[in-house]
């Protein structure tokens, strides 16, 4: 498995439905991610994710980075959706903590048009100097760094690696992707987001491209690369991919 480090053409997230544009975020409904629940059986085990001692679930983002709408769109239009909101799974490792996001059925009367702006919103991000929000703790802990869109990553992935510094001069190194993905046989539209959070400045052992293939498995789910267009006609069935060797 590579790990890609600028960006490309490829994939993304906004709902069909007009968003507030500028750097807005989940607030303070997002405390409610502090409740633990059940961990979906679609996630990734303590077993997938080398050196993680602890897993544990919640609904919503764990970790808000704040560029353009891209956080706003999912968090407000497809992580909060019922009954089938996403979930995100926290694991803690030696030397980072990992994040793996599931929405898996989503709700759209756009199903390619509603990942069409994630990409531009990143890469219009790109080399700015951009706020982060980490939930674990209930009320937001922020810090600030540089985004870097992430290129060379195949169709239907979207991603950006920084390096964030708190107020007490706390370091992360923030690496994530965003893949849009199809449930049973094409027919459900989702997405499922990986992040890695190390504890330092450095970038984690471990990269969210190395859990994507695993990922993709245990959700039965496919990478859709119809998610770049915006016809909203007749949707093409995408074909499994394995994105081995990719990059």
């Amino acid at each position: 498995m590579i790990r890609a480090h600028s960006l490309a053409p490829f994939l993304v997230l906004l709902l069909a439905v007009s968003l507030v544009a500028a750097c807005g975020h989940g607030g303070a409904d997002q405390e409610a991610t502090a409740t633990p629940e059940p961990i979906p059986t679609t996630a990734l085990t303590l077993a997938d994710v080398p050196g993680a001692t602890t897993q544990a679930a919640y609904p919503g983002k764990r970790v808000e980075v704040l560029c353009k709408r891209v956080e706003t769109s999912i968090y407000k239009h497809v992580l909060l959706s019922e009954p089938d909101h996403a979930v995100t799974v926290e694991y803690q490792v030696s030397d980072a903590t990992v994040y793996e996001t599931l929405a898996l059925a989503l709700t759209t009367t756009r199903p390619n048009g509603s990942f069409a702006n994630i990409a531009t919103d990143i890469a219009s991000c790109d080399g700015g100097n951009q706020e982060v929000q980490f939930w674990s703790y209930g009320a937001p802990d922020s810090e600030t760094g540089v985004l870097h869109a992430t290129a060379g990553l195949p169709d239907a992935l979207a991603g950006f690696t920084m390096t964030t510094t708190g107020e007490d001069g706390a370091k992360h190194h923030i690496e994530r992707i965003y893949a849009a993905v199809t449930t049973n046989n094409g027919e459900h539209p989702g997405i499922i987001v990986l992040t890695t959070v190390s504890n330092t400045d450095q970038p984690a052992a471990l990269a969210p491209m190395d859990l994507l293939d695993t990922a993709l498995e245990l959700a039965n789910a496919t990478l859709d690369p119809t998610a770049i267009t915006t016809d909203i006609g007749t949707r093409a069935t995408p074909h499994p991919t394995n994105t081995t060797g990719q990059g």
